[in-house]
């Protein structure tokens, strides 16, 4: 799939050639606009063939209407199969790494296990990185088709062997992930409870009918009377629009009406035929390539000792309590607190709510009465007065 910057205005796409439908159409454009500049030197439409001239338009645009409803229906169906598409896999992904994360913080903290709990892991992990690749090319046109995985060192060769041959590698990969769960809670290395264990079971299984839906695309091509009536509707109207243009208008506008229709018309079949079937390997197509790239480093930052071990947290009541705002990229924040930071120890504020701000009277939480703070804060001591 390409990647690209529109800009300000948009108009940096114009001259954008890579995935585009605008060649294609040119090479049908063009010619027709140069038949209809022809046809105008010779075609005079009179005043005798007025009549017929009003009935051949009547007819052209009726039939006119009835393609762009064709192209429209076609295109808004190929739209909708090419996100479609990208939403499963990517709900497929979100399920499955879910599952993933769930089975890898399920394993045992025991010092004795870690050897076994390492086996698991990086088993796990190449399982994972196998299944997702399985799933990338049973929706792809290319069932063969090459993509990244984590090393398979240390899995048995016939194991692999019988993989390779199988039709429906999904289906054992995920066999084998549910199966390994099995035996390695029997084993200790996952000591977790059948009703908690049942999350990750749950969450593999929505992975696989999310895989399945997108299969349905992959599988079930536009309807072929649909597409054959398009196409030949489109070569009808190719063909008829030279000769209708150069009998209602003059030469010049003749082939500019011709270039303009005809151009866009086209533009809008083949845009529908780029996005219809969209796991291929094209430049519109879903970046599946990407997606399993992605995947194998999500699996693997999994497998990094830090990952596995929330970060310490030293408590100061004093400090935190405060609840105080900073920027997530480490740039400077105006100085302000949360509203709630009052309620955190048990006290109702009486004092003009939080801190007052330091970056002006414009400022949130200035002594305004618009900031959170000081507003919050005399809104809450009024209230207690009252009372």
């Amino acid at each position: 799939m390409r990647d690209y910057d529109s800009g300000r205005w948009g108009f940096k796409l114009v001259w954008g050639l890579r995935a585009s439908v605008f060649p294609r159409a040119l090479a049908l454009a063009i010619p027709n606009a140069a038949i209809a500049f022809l046809l105008g030197w010779y075609i005079q439409a009179s005043d005798e063939h007025k009549e017929l001239t009003d009935n051949a338009f009547s007819i052209w645009a009726g039939f006119s209407s009835v393609l762009f409803f064709v192209l429209y229906f076609r295109s808004n169906v190929a739209y909708n199969r090419w996100w479609e598409g990208g939403t499963l896999l990517q709900q497929t992904r979100g399920e499955w790494f879910n599952a993933y994360s769930s089975l890898i913080a399920f394993t045992s903290p025991e010092p004795a296990k870690e050897a076994e709990v390492e086996a698991y892991q990086h088993m796990l992990a190449r399982l994972m990185s196998l299944l997702f690749c399985s799933a990338l090319q049973q929706v792809s046109p290319n069932r063969n088709r090459p993509f990244e995985i984590i090393d398979s060192a240390g899995i048995d060769p016939k194991s692999l062997y019988f993989l390779s041959e199988s039709n429906d590698r999904v289906e054992v990969i995920l066999q084998w992930v549910q199966r390994s769960t099995i035996l390695n809670m029997a084993s200790g290395v996952l000591p977790i409870p059948p009703p908690v264990m049942s999350r990750a079971f749950q969450e593999i299984s929505r992975g696989i009918v999310n895989l399945q839906n997108a299969r349905k695309i992959a599988e079930f091509p536009f309807p072929f009377p649909y597409a054959q009536t398009s196409i030949v509707m489109l070569l009808i109207h190719w063909a008829m629009c030279p000769v209708l243009s150069s009998i209602l208008l003059n030469h010049f506008l003749a082939a500019v009406t011709c270039f303009v229709v005809v151009f866009f018309l086209w533009c809008i079949n083949f845009i529908a035929l780029e996005l219809e079937s969209p796991f291929g390997s094209d430049d519109n197509d879903l970046p599946m390539t990407q997606m399993q790239i992605d995947w194998n480093k999500s699996v693997a930052t999994l497998l990094a000792k830090r990952a596995n071990q929330p970060p310490h947290f030293s408590f100061n009541a004093p400090v935190h309590r405060k609840l105080e705002i900073s920027m997530s990229d480490g740039s400077y924040a105006c100085p302000r607190r949360m509203t709630i930071t009052e309620h955190l120890d048990g006290r109702r504020g009486t004092e003009g709510g939080g801190e007052p701000s330091l970056c002006g009277a414009g400022g949130r939480g200035s002594g305004g009465g618009g900031g959170r703070g000081g507003g919050g804060g005399g809104s809450v001591a009024a209230r207690s007065s009252r009372r």
